[in-house]
Order: C-alpha cells, then sequence, then structure tokens
C-alpha cells in the first residue's frame, strides 16, 4: 500500500490540556479491559543513508552513482526493493506483518543542518519551533503520566507536553538513583529557578518511584551487544512495571557517514535491528498487558552519489520504520525517484514527517 502526502492530510495530530495521572484514575481506566499502549522511538541521529537500507536492487542509477558503497548482495522485500543484509533480524518481524516501512519520508526544502533537522523532526513542523511531535500526543490522549528519554543526550520530540519528561541519559544507575539537593536560600525568590527546582524535585521522585518497581531481566530475555543494547535493557524493565510511560525514546549516534560507509553503517543497522527484534519480543514475554509499537526515524537522509570517500554527504528524503501488530503496511510513501533529483541533486521526499506522525497516532490511538 504507497500512501502518498495527499493520503496523510485528514491524519492529523490533536493537542489538549491533560493533568497529570494519579494511580486512583488509573485504577479507573480500561487499563483492566485493554492493553497499555506504549510508544518507542528510537532516533538514528547523524542522518540515516536509506538509499543503502532499502535498496533499489533492480536501479541501475543507484548502482552506478554508487560504484563503492552500493549493496549487491540483499534481502529481498518485493520485486523492486530489497533490505539491507545486515538486517535480517528484521526478516520475522516483516513475515508476520509488524513492520512497515515509510518510504521518501521529509521536508519539502529540507535542512542539511544536524540541529536544524533534528529540530524539524522532533516538532514535527518545518520551522522546528514548537512542541515535541510525542508530546504533542501526549497532551491529546488519556493515558499518560511523563514521558521518558533514556538515550545519552535528549530529544525534543518530547519536550512541551502538559506532563513532565524524564531525562535518563545513558547512566542507569543515575535513573533509579534517589537524588538529593538543596535549594539555596538565596534563589527561593527566583520564580524561574524555583520552576526548575520544582520540576527536577517531581522528576526525583518518579525516578524513585520507578526504583522501586524495576525489577531484573529474566534469564530467558535475551540482549544485543552494542550502545543501544542498555537502553533496550533499561526499557523493557520499566515496560515489566504495572504502568509504564506510553512513550519512551531512545537513540543510536553515528549515522554520519561522510567515510566509509559500508563498514560503518552495517554495524549499525545490525545492532540497530537487533535491539528491535529485542524491544519486540521482549515485551511481548514480559507484559502481556503492554502493546509495544516501535518507530525508528533520521534527521535526514543522504545523497544519492557517493563522495570521494567511500561515503555519502547530507541529503534529504530517509526512511523511517514503523514496528508493532497494527502495522500490517509493507510500505507507505513511495521510493523517492532517482531519475528526478532537485537542484541540489537530493532526492525530492514525498512524505512529510508530520503527516507521518498524524498516520502513527491515527494507527495506535484512533
Amino acid at each position: 500500500m504507497n500512501l502518498s502526502r495527499r493520503n496523510f492530510l485528514s491524519l492529523t495530530l490533536t493537542s489538549g490540556l491533560i493533568a497529570l495521572y494519579n494511580n486512583k484514575v488509573f485504577a479507573n481506566s480500561n487499563f483492566g479491559t485493554q492493553k497499555k499502549k506504549v510508544l518507542i522511538l528510537i532516533e538514528m541521529r547523524g542522518g540515516n543513508d536509506g538509499l543503502n537500507t532499502i535498496i533499489p536492487y533492480k536501479n541501475s542509477i543507484y548502482f552506478s552513482q554508487r560504484p563503492n558503497i552500493s549493496i549487491k548482495k540483499s534481502l529481498k522485500l518485493n520485486s523492486e526493493l530489497a533490505l539491507n543484509p545486515m538486517m535480517e533480524s528484521l526478516i520475522p518481524l516483516w513475515d508476520k506483518k509488524q513492520l512497515t516501512f515509510a518510504l521518501g519520508v521529509g521536508w519539502p526544502n529540507p535542512n542539511r543542518s544536524h540541529f536544524m533537522a533534528m529540530d524539524q523532526w522532533s516538532t514535527g513542523n518545518e520551522s522546528g519551533i514548537g512542541k515535541g511531535w510525542l508530546a504533542k500526543i501526549a497532551d491529546s490522549i488519556n493515558d499518560q503520566k511523563y514521558l521518558l528519554s533514556l538515550g545519552p543526550t535528549s530529544s525534543n520530540a518530547i519536550e512541551g507536553s502538559k506532563f513532565n519528561s524524564l531525562h535518563f541519559l545513558g547512566n542507569e544507575k543515575k535513573l533509579f538513583k534517589d537524588i538529593n539537593y538543596e535549594n539555596p536560600e538565596i534563589t527561593k525568590n527566583i520564580k524561574s529557578l524555583k520552576r526548575f527546582l520544582e520540576i527536577e524535585e517531581f522528576s526525583n521522585q518518579k525516578i524513585i518511584e520507578l526504583k522501586d518497581k524495576v525489577k531484573k531481566l529474566p534469564f530467558d530475555i535475551m540482549l544485543p551487544k552494542g550502545q543501544l543494547s542498555k537502553q533496550t535493557s533499561t526499557a523493557l524493565k520499566i515496560i515489566n512495571t504495572d504502568f509504564p510511560p506510553s512513550f519512551i525514546q531512545m537513540e543510536l549516534g553515528g549515522f554520519d557517514t561522510h567515510q566509509n560507509q559500508i563498514i560503518r553503517q552495517n554495524r549499525l543497522l545490525k545492532e540497530l535491528s537487533e535491539n528491535i527484534f529485542a524491544l519486540k519480543r521482549g515485551a511481548e514475554k514480559l507484559n502481556k498487558n503492554v502493546e509495544l509499537n516501535i518507530v525508528v526515524t533520521s534527521e535526514f537522509g543522504r545523497r544519492l552519489k557517493e563522495n570521494g570517500s567511500k561515503g555519502t554527504d547530507h541529503g534529504s528524503a530517509s526512511i523511517a520504520f514503523l514496528i508493532g501488530d497494527i502495522f500490517k503496511e509493507k510500505f507507505v510513501g513511495k521510493y523517492p525517484d532517482l531519475n528526478n533529483l532537485d537542484e541540489r541533486g537530493d532526492l525530492i521526499p514525498n512524505l512529510y514527517p508530520n503527516d507521518l506522525y498524524g498516520y502513527i497516532q491515527k494507527k495506535i490511538w484512533g
């Protein structure tokens, strides 16, 4: 099923103001009869090359423009497209219709700056200004306590919500540590700092609550190796609590492959796919009351033509992954036309991030 931007226009994000949840509200909710919906966002930091992720294996332009870095052997998905062979861990999800690839995702006037592009993707706004896209959804659903970031850096995707965002910053000991701080007398009348300390106090209290609820993972939960594995482990421990947050953000860096792309990207894609599989299957084993969905994005794609260092430079249209039992379509969006580039030599996107986010919200929360 190919969904262009036009098909997405009716699927828009809504926002509202919702008070913080407490246990009484949870007790009165439909949690007991319906599964708790948890969305994990994994951000591929650096700009993942979509053309070497989903490969147009019959397209001569692809191979001619990438004599040194094209993928020659791949896992066929259909008569035109194939998956990078290092991502074979995703094939079981693909076969069970638990995996959708969003093709040609990007902005009409892409910004090649990492910081600006990340702001655009995080907010779902081409200006890069406003609430994070997960924060917008959080404010529109009645199923929330806080938004959680597990990555070594945080993400604007969870910022701006009525609910607090907790930042783990890659250190599980810090996340589950009882943090004590003093509120200096000299600052008690400074309104902005006082508010900051109030938020910090709330965050510390939630971290203490998590510490009491989190259990060790069973021995039969297999975790892959690599930098993303620690985040996967923490996410699964939190999913294995009574009331996990609806939104968890993770990240994997290193996708800015200006040099020696084949080795670097293949290693990262292998690590990413193994962790996606571990999250999906681990959540199914640990908590039958959770419906886990995973979204994987990157701030931009890369150029069609390889550079002189066996890599690729910043581009535009990219690939996103949607994982979950509700994502039955094989593809949404259209694969970029390699014979029709923009004036800068970039791939032309056909599916805007804000429309993709609306589609995701519609699929998960209706």
